[in-house]
């Protein structure tokens, strides 16, 4: 069994609630086994100590569980929604630098146009001789 044969390091963290056979709050402890590599459950204060009670709760739901199922569900409508919204972005953003380079193009060509009409506004011709 994996639950027997697990190591672990101690982290202090309220137990939920959880009570083992000592009495005692449980400890959330990672497993180092091969089966269970970083899995983390609640284990007795005296896990490692020959006379301890039997507790042992898993903290994560088991792999390929439904919870994870809908986990998986919910991201992946999630990665639509934002692939979406992404495109939707980068369209307007096209869009805004399409006509940012229009406006310099037509302020230019205003800009180089003028100075003959700032000289003639009215098209008078004052001749001096």
């Amino acid at each position: 069994m994996a639950s027997q044969s697990s190591r672990s390091c101690r982290v202090h963290s309220p137990g939920k609630e959880l009570v083992c056979g000592h009495r005692e709050r449980p400890i959330l402890r990672t497993s180092t086994t091969k089966d269970n590599l970083g899995r983390r459950f609640w284990g007795c204060v005296y896990y490692e100590v020959q006379d301890a009670c039997d507790f042992f709760r898993w903290a994560d739901p088991e792999a390929g569980g439904a919870q994870q199922d809908t986990e998986i569900a919910r991201s992946r409508r999630k990665l639509t929604s934002l692939k979406a919204r992404l495109k939707d972005v980068e369209l307007k953003l096209r869009i805004v630098a399409t006509l940012g380079i229009v406006g310099w193009i037509g302020f230019l060509f205003l800009l180089l146009e003028n100075p003959y009409k700032l000289r003639q506004p009215y098209r008078m011709h004052l001749n001096f001789r």
